[in-house]
């Protein structure tokens, strides 16, 4: 009987699949046949290859319903054909708008007018305020890992690694920016934007973004380039980029004018250069200024030591560039070999067992070198 359907069914052009026939005994005394093809949604309905029919891989002919068919084991398809339907981009091929892909949604056009301007600017307000909520999350996370580091550095006697060192450092900083930041984000949450654009020192790190970083760092490079500019222009005094440039030199210089970096013998406006420099914010009373220099210059002395014992080998790139830009060099559009030698050239001074180089130098020097290459760079004319 299901011979005569299927050859019954080919002459309406359709084609029956023997798997998906099913006998129905229906409650009456008439019997009948129930033809089930698989159903599938208007939606996403597959669109199948020439390869994926049966009728692609069948050898057999139809023949008398009285023969008893065996399974066949579908034959490859002939190599030309299969080249020519890769070649076109049909074998297996499932269209887009017939499957669960989904293409993605194309960039919208840049917004014209006051309306549109307005429109992308809440747009990317209401993105900056959801990141800066996963920030906030990510802050506590880190909180609580830096309480079990300093419990365990307190009743085990446990020694902070480098990265634990910076991670300590870094959230006690950003939950003392949290103070402000988060009466901003409760009171005002649409000035976030502004804040993030005009006053980023107030921005906990876990909320800023690596686009917004690479700002903030382009930023503080030109205004490095500028009082570098300004340095050498200006200098009177014995010291140039060659003499900083090597190390017996260096000492040399910095036992002879070591006495006149002293915090207490710089002027004002100069410590507000040198805060500046290194990324700090120049604003504030000359002791203040003061006490802000030194305890960045105190946290680079004990990274310094941490790098010592651990090797430049072992960083990132990432955490590389980060250790030259708060050390005042260069981080932005050079190799990794030159973030390693300035990284090591600044821990072979820092570090020295010659003699002890003032902080002040130190930055002070930065200025003259800081547009200095090394081999792997290409040099700028």
């Amino acid at each position: 009987m299901s011979g005569t359907l299927i050859r019954a069914a080919n002459r309406i052009g359709h084609q029956v699949n023997r798997r998906n026939l099913s006998l129905v005994v229906p409650s009456s005394s008439h019997i009948g046949l129930l033809l089930r093809q698989p159903q599938y949604s208007a939606r996403y309905t597959p669109v199948f290859s020439q390869f994926s029919h049966a009728s692609f891989y069948s050898t057999t002919t139809s023949g008398s319903s009285k023969e008893k068919i065996e399974p066949v084991h579908p034959t490859p398809a002939p190599v030309e054909d299969l080249a020519m339907a890769l070649k076109t981009g049909s074998a297996g091929s499932i269209s887009p708008e017939s499957s669960l892909y989904t293409a993605p949604a194309p960039e919208p056009p840049a917004p014209t007018g006051v309306v549109g301007k307005a429109k992308d600017f809440f747009r990317k307000g209401k993105e900056i305020v959801i990141q800066c909520k996963d920030g906030v999350k990510l802050l506590w996370v880190n909180k609580r890992v830096v309480k079990e580091l300093k419990k365990a550095q307190k009743e085990e006697g446990h020694v902070l690694t480098r990265r634990e060192f910076q991670l300590v450092d870094k959230t006690e900083i950003d939950l003392k920016r949290m103070i402000p930041f988060g009466l901003v984000f409760l009171l005002a949450t649409e000035y976030i934007p502004l804040i993030i654009i005009f006053a980023p020192q107030m921005i906990p790190s876990t909320c800023v973004t690596p686009t917004q970083l690479e700002n903030r760092r382009k930023k503080i490079h030109e205004k490095r380039c500028a009082m570098t500019e300004k340095l050498i222009r200006l200098n009177r005094r014995e010291i140039t980029k060659e003499t900083l440039a090597n190390y017996n030199s260096f000492i040399t210089t910095s036992k002879k004018y070591g006495e006149g970096f002293d915090y207490n013998i710089i002027d004002r406006e100069h410590l507000a250069s040198f805060c500046k420099f290194m990324g700090l914010s120049g604003f504030g009373p000359k002791f203040m200024l003061k006490k802000r220099l030194n305890k960045h210059m105190t946290y680079i002395k004990q990274d310094d030591q941490l790098l010592q014992k651990d090797g430049i080998d072992s960083l990132t790139f990432a955490e590389l560039q980060l250790a030259n830009e708060e050390r005042g060099m260069r981080s932005l559009e050079v190799s990794k070999e030159h973030l390693e030698k300035s990284l090591a050239y600044w821990l072979k001074l820092s570090l020295s067992k010659d003699t002890e180089v003032p902080p002040a130098l130190m930055v002070f020097s930065r200025m003259f070198l800081l547009h200095s290459t090394f081999k792997s760079d290409p040099i700028k004319k």
